[in-house]
């Protein structure tokens, strides 16, 4: 904001009294704290417009989001007929879109770009009210923009910045009036019930932190606690009948479709899952999921070591994706394996600093009743706090570069913030060892969000526009797959396609194992399987026996098998972890020669004689 100064000319002057006029600077942040969403939405068309169409993953998650929307739209049942792994708001504008377009995987990737670019738009908004700066907010909306998260999975990023957004303007932001307080209490409860309509567990984790701060938002204000209370109360009330309300008519619709059992059940079995895992039972070799009455059972996964060509590391490999240890950055080859290292392991750090210090502050501005003071800590908190509800999905469960995106962009917004708060306090302070650890702090955040812009940007797997680097070649198949792939992935993947199709009609069923669902949607053939994803660490017990029987009862035209190791470990590859089902493939189908990657297709022999 520009200030208002006098004239100091001798006897005054035609500018004397008058307001110095704005400079360069302070104009454009101006202009960019009213025009940043604009500017934010032309580069996410312009960023996504390059590579919108690059990349087909045949073991990518935008296939078991088509393929579930497909049977949707067909009359299956979800969580009843086809396991879902999250709610059904996961699945269900997808399959509206097919609706209006089609089964359309071009049609897929644009609407999780609309999401990245919510994401984008999210985090400007809560940086630019923060902060009150344009071009830091801009930075923050444009980072996240930048690396947007793995595609087909951004509800991740967006969640938690749609959660803090609604719960800073409910409970720690003022209201301009006692009208639009409680408008901005429904907001949240929305934001919320639409949370648990997505991924029930992360509504679980916010869910605590709504009721942390309406159980503070009556403290901390002198001599108004009493005025607070009933409002406190009244708008948790209200975020809880605006949560519900959202969820309403899909409980009915459920309930009227015959699967309200199954869609219930999986909001009290994800309690079991959470206290299981808050156990510390995550890291043994065991597998979950949630069974076709929504609830939630741990299970042993059995080793067939007689079968295994990697027993030797079984009980390590049983597990998900090993994560590397801090100790071994310094082990590491290059500098990117050794960011990837550092970045795993320094949100915990931020964490912990950023906990200890604005918790301090919070717990301070309490006893002195400093409403200032209480609101930047709750700032910090919340947005921390919002970001913390995807960390154990990428810290205990899958410490790769897509789970990783997901959870940064909330933490990047939470970082933004915490370092405005620190810059501002070195500023005011005169203390040098402040000064000191309120700048290590801020160096800290900016080395980490440097460290992985550095180690992710480059990586297609963090859904950036290094999806586009050296494909131009266009592959076209089924249901609007019309892709541009590198010179080296368009033969196997037309082979792959021209292969499936060849041996299988329409009506025929097409198995994809173990998690390959790309391949049926590419080429519109019906996968009869109730889980589309399954690896050696999700893979319930009886899943060898299911695997033989099914292929025994729908007698598949053809299967496909992808041998990648899907968890980065030589045992989870499917010929190790699943050995006996392998075996019976290959004893009871022929295999097709050819180069199709990491994948080998079999087909029912009965399919192959007629045309020999």
């Amino acid at each position: 904001m520009s200030k208002s100064t006098e004239s100091s000319a001798p006897g005054g002057g035609p500018r004397a009294g008058l307001a110095q006029e704005p400079g360069f600077r302070q104009r454009t942040d101006a202009w960019l704290r009213a025009w940043g969403p604009l500017v934010l939405l032309v580069f996410a068309i312009v960023y996504y417009g390059q590579y919108y169409r690059s990349g087909l993953n045949p073991g990518g998650e935008g296939g078991t989001v088509a393929v579930i929307a497909m049977r949707l739209n067909e009359g299956w049942l979800p969580i009843k007929d086809t396991f879902l792994g999250y709610n059904v708001m996961w699945f269900y504008p997808v399959a509206w879109l097919f609706r209006l377009t089609g089964p359309d995987y071009i049609a897929l990737r644009i609407y999780f770009f609309v999401l990245c670019a919510l994401s984008g738009l999210l985090g400007f908004l809560i940086v630019r009210r923060v902060t009150g700066h344009g071009w830091y907010a801009l930075g923050v909306g444009l980072l996240i923009l930048t690396i947007p998260g793995m595609l087909f999975r951004n509800y991740m990023g967006l969640l938690p910045l749609l959660n803090a957004w609604a719960l800073l303007h409910a409970f720690v932001f003022a209201a301009p009036s006692a009208r639009w307080q409680w408008v901005r209490f429904a907001v949240a409860g929305l934001a919320l019930g639409v949370t648990y309509l997505v991924r029930v567990d992360v509504g679980i984790f916010f869910t605590a932190i709504y009721i942390g701060l309406a159980a503070l938002y009556p403290l901390g204000v002198r001599g108004r606690f009493l005025r607070r209370l009933p409002v406190a109360v009244g708008g948790a009330a209200v975020c809880a009948l605006a949560a519900i309300a959202i969820q309403a008519p899909f409980f009915i619709d459920a309930q009227r479709r015959g699967f309200g059992p199954e869609f219930a059940g999986q909001y009290l079995g994800m309690w079991g899952k959470i206290k299981y895992e808050a156990a510390g039972k995550f890291s043994r070799p065991q597998a979950s999921r949630t069974t076709a009455n929504g609830s939630w059972t741990p299970v042993r996964f059995k080793k067939f070591e007689k079968n295994s060509t990697h027993t030797g590391q079984a009980k390590r490999d049983e597990g998900t994706r090993p994560r590397p240890a801090l100790r071994d950055v310094f082990k590491q080859a290059s500098f990117s394996d050794a960011a990837f290292i550092l970045i795993l392991h320094l949100p915990i750090l931020v964490s912990v600093l950023l906990m200890v210090v604005a918790g301090g502050a919070l717990a301070w501005a309490l006893a002195a009743r400093n409403p200032t003071l209480k609101e930047s800590a709750l700032v910090s908190l919340v947005t921390l706090g919002s970001a913390l509800t995807l960390f154990p999905q990428y810290f205990f469960f899958r410490p790769d570069t897509p789970h990783l995106s997901e959870f940064m962009i909330p933490f990047l917004v939470a970082m933004a913030c915490a370092s405005f708060f620190a810059l501002r306090r070195m500023a005011a302070t005169r203390s040098w060892f402040v000064r000191v650890a309120c700048l290590g702090f801020v160096v800290l955040c900016a080395t980490d969000a440097a460290l992985y812009f550095l180690q992710s940007f480059p990586k297609e797997s963090a859904g950036t526009i290094a999806a586009s680097r050296k494909r131009s070649y266009e592959l076209v198949a089924d249901n609007g797959v019309r892709v541009l792939v590198k010179h080296g992935e368009r033969p196997w993947m037309q082979a792959l396609h021209d292969t499936v199709v060849r041996f299988s009609a329409p009506d025929e069923w097409v198995v994809a194992l173990p998690y390959s669902p790309t391949i049926n949607f590419m080429t519109n053939r019906r996968s009869y399987l109730e889980n589309l994803y399954v690896d050696n660490a999700t893979a319930p017990r009886d899943f060898l026996r299911r695997t033989v029987s099914g292929i025994e009862r729908f007698r598949p035209a053809v299967i496909v098998i992808d041998q990648r190791a899907i968890n980065n470990t030589e045992f989870s590859r499917f010929r190790n972890w699943a050995a006996p089902a392998y075996d019976y493939i290959r004893s009871h189908y022929t295999r097709i020669p050819g180069d199709f990657d990491s994948n080998e297709i079999y087909v029912r022999p009965d399919k192959i004689a007629p045309q020999a």
